[in-house]
């Protein structure tokens, strides 16, 4: 029986999945962050939106493991653990409290405009 052989990404592929990397994680954690904090600071707990914001927390999760941390894992297997878990946070972590300062940043400059 024959091994399965691993498929070799085009050039434009890995050009893609930097972009990826590089653009669209960090626009949908921030976007989440958003979202999230706005859900927490609502007041308006129903089963509808807390099951929504707790999808979106774990999706977020996902996101991070396995399309930032095993992905960069992958890339570059000499990397240690730290430097990798600094990618991630990087990637990840800091745009999620970005967008929950952005909601900030937006409350506070309407309560300024009142």
């Amino acid at each position: 029986m024959n091994e399965p052989v691993a498929a070799q990404g085009s050039p434009v592929s890995r050009r893609w999945n930097g972009a990826f990397l590089v653009l669209v994680v960090p626009i949908v954690n921030a976007i989440g962050g958003f979202f999230t904090l706005d859900f927490i600071l609502s007041g308006q707990y129903t089963w509808g939106r807390t099951m929504r914001t707790f999808v979106l927390s774990l999706s977020l999760l996902i996101l991070a493991y396995e399309f930032v941390y095993r992905e960069l894992q992958a890339r570059y297997p000499e990397w240690a653990g730290r430097r990798l878990l600094m990618h991630v946070l990087g990637y990840s972590v800091v745009p999620f409290f970005g967008g929950m300062a952005l909601l900030l940043l937006l409350l506070e400059a309407t309560r300024a405009l009142k």
